[in-house]
């Protein structure tokens, strides 16, 4: 691995941060424990939307023990699997994953972060899909929008792409389709479904919030793949992360950024043809067996 760059790690907690305060949706709570961030949701056990993120532990290992066992108690109070989310870079203690891991958790997953760079790529792809689109009968449809039609309709477009895309359980089609909605119910977010012809084959989700945007939900339906279509998509939805209102960083790019699985190398290498940079090391998903 190439060395940090200058602020990297500070970089890092704030795309963790970021992320996790743009999942506020259906009661969804974040809450700063003075060490770490709690997102927990009340209605929803999965593990994913609850979680410890970016803590700063004790080194000493007495301390940690015990900040271990209230934060394991904590979560025993909630109803909820313990899960830590680390930083990217820098965290602490430095073997922060190890420790856990020692004591019983579980990497279940691991991503990487990636924050866009260059936004050139991902805006001649986008001025390309506008122009050659309706050859190749393709549209996009962005929502929330006045012409939506019904919530039902574009809900089930989207969800059919992301539930094929990711092989989601179909017991949880209901509890992805209400995320949808809520996320298109708040100020900042977008939901963009690719069709061709009628058939969506393709979706994305932009959530601004502060002073940035975070991608999510990119997938392209395994009958359409091949075709560019997770790169177009990906290349709408940064275009429209660039155009929502918000502070620019310090180099005056506004901050676009999004996870990768860290095994999914093809992904990685589009994200970083279309101007994305990774930031820091693998992030693991560490849950309590």
């Amino acid at each position: 691995m190439a060395a940090p760059m200058p602020g990297e790690a500070a970089l890092g907690r704030r795309l963790m941060l970021h992320e996790a305060e743009v999942q506020l949706t259906l009661g969804r709570q974040l809450r700063d424990l003075g060490d770490g961030l709690l997102l927990h949701d009340p209605g929803d056990s999965e593990p994913f939307w609850n979680r410890l993120v970016i803590p700063r532990w004790p080194a000493n290992p007495a301390a940690f023990d015990r900040r271990l066992d209230e934060i394991v108690t904590l979560f025993a109070t909630l109803g909820r699997v313990p899960h830590v989310r680390p930083a990217p870079l820098h965290n602490e203690p430095g073997d922060l994953a190890r420790r856990l891991t020692d004591n019983g958790f579980g990497v279940v997953a691991a991503d990487l972060r990636l924050v866009l760079a260059d936004a050139g790529p991902c805006e001649e792809l986008a001025q390309r899909f506008e122009d050659e689109a309706p050859s190749q009968r393709l549209s996009i449809s962005r929502f929330p929008a006045a012409s939506a039609g019904p919530a039902r309709s574009w809900t089930g477009d989207a969800s059919a792409v992301l539930a094929e895309a990711f092989q989601v359980d179909p017991f949880r089609r209901v509890a992805l389709e209400a995320d949808l909605l809520a996320c298109a119910a708040r100020p900042g977010c977008v939901v963009l479904v690719l069709y061709e012809d009628a058939e969506p084959v393709a979706t994305a989700r932009a959530s601004s919030a502060g002073g940035g945007t975070y991608l999510s939900s990119i997938g392209a339906r395994p009958g359409w793949r091949g075709r560019g279509y997770g790169a177009t998509i990906t290349a709408l939805a940064v275009v429209a992360a660039l155009q929502a209102p918000r502070r620019r960083s310090a180099r005056g790019l506004p901050i676009v950024h999004l996870a990768v699985d860290v095994g999914n190398i093809r992904a990685r290498r589009l994200y970083e043809r279309l101007g994305f940079r990774v930031v820091g090391e693998a992030v693991p998903d560490l849950l309590a067996r």
